[in-house]
């Protein structure tokens, strides 16, 4: 996928589906995803769990989100590796990315094309995992009430600086907020920062590195449509001119906008993090002691590494195993 001549047409197809993944931004994914299927790391997963020797005849269903590039995959993998036999509904907005994928496994390893079959109805099955917004997961809920399921919503990240960051910090930082346009739900859409904070640095920084967003014809609108909106209401803010900072006490903001806080001492940042802790799918800091990871790493996920907490894996594993 990202060396070859028919990798180049299949990025050219999914960007023609979906504006929002240019190619640098696909690349990246597939970057992640190659650091995570290095041998080593593939071992080291593996060796966590009791995998089946053979297929079973247990049906899961998987409903993948398309807000970034082949963010469903890990689901099918491990449905895949526990032995299921495995239906998956593509989002209408990535659809080219895992079918060549899965075709290109499926030529080294029949499992990838027998196991998995690409539907638009999910029907008759043993267990689900659905990702979408907090509007559809009622939905999901409510249509997969009588089997085993996850049900993932809209979740986003959140930075929290102590006035100490260094510029490459501030450049990781920019990464964890802008890759994938925002889209993503590790991206840090809240910086909480000590009281009487100093943006001009980080600003500075990121005037250098990420100003040129604003080439992105749907990036800025968005910016734009929420900047006027700002305007109109006469709301205070601070416009860099492709990101807008707001005070504001909510996790969640809009692609172009970023939201912000002051705390006063790391009990108050704890006793934040826990207050979202239903909302929050990683922070990014070098604060000791509240669950962080380097700036810069939000989006550098593994095998391990379990959307909202929950190690799909052993569920499946477990629910393959009390059927």
């Amino acid at each position: 996928m990202s060396t070859s001549e028919e990798a180049k047409s299949i990025l050219l197809q999914s960007y023609y589906q979906n504006r929002w993944f240019e190619e640098v931004q696909v690349r990246n994914a597939i970057q992640q995803w190659e650091a995570s299927l290095t041998a080593s790391e593939i071992d080291i997963w593996l060796s966590n769990y009791q995998w089946p020797s053979e297929v079973h005849n247990r049906h899961l269903g998987v409903i993948m989100a398309g807000n970034i590039p082949l963010v469903g995959l890990h689901d099918l993998i491990v449905g895949v590796l526990s032995g299921y036999r495995v239906s998956a509904k593509l989002s209408t907005d990535d659809t080219i990315l895992p079918k060549a994928l899965l075709a290109k496994a499926a030529e080294f390893d029949l499992h990838w094309g027998n196991q998995i079959t690409f539907m638009e109805q999910l029907k008759s099955l043993d267990t689900a995992i659905a990702t979408g917004s907090n509007n559809s997961a009622r939905y999901f809920s409510a249509y997969f009430k009588n089997i085993p399921h996850v049900i993932r919503n809209h979740r986003n990240g959140l930075a929290v600086l102590d006035g100490h960051e260094t510029e490459a910090d501030f450049i990781g930082l920019g990464r964890d907020v802008f890759d994938y346009y925002g889209l993503g739900c590790r991206n840090v859409t809240h910086l909480m920062v000590p009281e009487q904070y100093d943006f001009t640095p980080l600003f500075q920084c990121w005037d250098k590195n990420y100003a040129d967003i604003q080439n992105h014809n749907k990036y800025i609108n968005n910016f734009q449509y929420h900047r006027a909106m700002l305007l109109m209401n006469l709301d205070p803010h601070i416009d860099t001119g492709y990101v807008i900072a707001k005070e504001k006490s909510e996790l969640y903001a809009p692609v172009g906008m970023l939201n912000y806080s002051f705390y006063k001492d790391v009990d108050h940042v704890k006793q934040q993090i826990e207050c979202w802790s239903e909302q929050l799918q990683c922070v990014v800091s070098n604060i000791d002691g509240i669950g962080a990871m380097p700036f810069g790493k939000a989006q550098c996920t593994r095998l391990s590494d379990y959307a909202d907490g929950l190690d799909t894996a052993q569920w499946l594993l477990d629910q393959s195993t009390h059927a």
